[in-house]
């Protein structure tokens, strides 16, 4: 009854002003509860995958045994290796193929920019034209034929075993392949399948090179770990 009789007290304007303000504070309410969620469900997913490749599908361990044991030639292609080099290629392909643009869509729902929530990977040549362009539709067939071509076998696989903490730290990422000066790199867009005919390196901001100052101390920690 005091209840009513306070709002009978109120004119219809002071009403709606507090009955907007209760919307408000509700909608505000359910966008932190709907944030938390999203951000804890990205940082356990990155830790499953982080502790997977890791362990299951770590590229410096993989390019070692191609080198010592699964290739038949030189040449840095997937169908110059043996059969079980291909199966293991092949495995390892398909798991960064189905996890990092999850990651990707992940992270896109704790970001200020949800739009940008598609990866694309680029083959640039010395000159930052644009060779080749990997997104998910492409699939695994899409990075064999991209190793095949251009001779980027290893290069690819060092790439992906390095992106997802790049991805994670937001920092930029150019991994340059010595045999042929080509270079990988990522961007994070809104529509993977636009084309680019070439992609320079920019400058960074200082926001970036913290990205990437991070990135280098996590993989220092790693590499410690390891040693003891």
């Amino acid at each position: 009854m005091r209840f009513l009789s306070f709002f009978d007290n109120l004119n219809l304007t002071t009403i709606i002003i507090i009955v907007v303000a209760f919307i408000v504070v509700i909608i505000i309410l359910a966008a932190l509860i709907n944030s938390g969620k999203y951000v804890s469900r990205y940082k356990n997913f990155y830790r499953k995958m982080d502790k997977a490749i890791n362990k299951k599908f770590n590229g410096n361990i993989l390019n070692e045994n191609i080198v010592n044991q699964y290739a038949r030639d030189h040449t840095n292609t997937f169908k110059s290796l043996k059969g079980k080099g291909k199966s293991k290629v092949k495995k390892y392909f398909e798991y960064y193929v189905k996890n990092i643009p999850e990651l990707v869509m992940l992270k896109s729902f704790t970001s200020s920019d949800k739009n940008k929530n598609q990866i694309t990977i680029l083959l640039l040549d010395e000159y930052d034209k644009v060779l080749y362009t990997w997104h998910k539709g492409r699939k695994t067939k899409g990075l064999i034929k991209a190793c095949d071509k251009y001779q980027m076998l290893t290069a690819y696989i060092g790439f992906l075993f390095e992106l997802p903490l790049n991805i994670h730290e937001g920092a930029p990422y150019r991994f340059t392949n010595h045999d042929n000066e080509y270079v990988l790199t990522y961007k994070i867009v809104k529509n993977a399948k636009q084309k680019k005919r070439k992609e320079k390196e920019h400058k960074l901001s200082k926001k970036e090179l913290k990205a990437q100052a991070k990135v280098a101390k996590t993989k220092e920690k790693k590499a410690n770990k390891k040693r003891r």
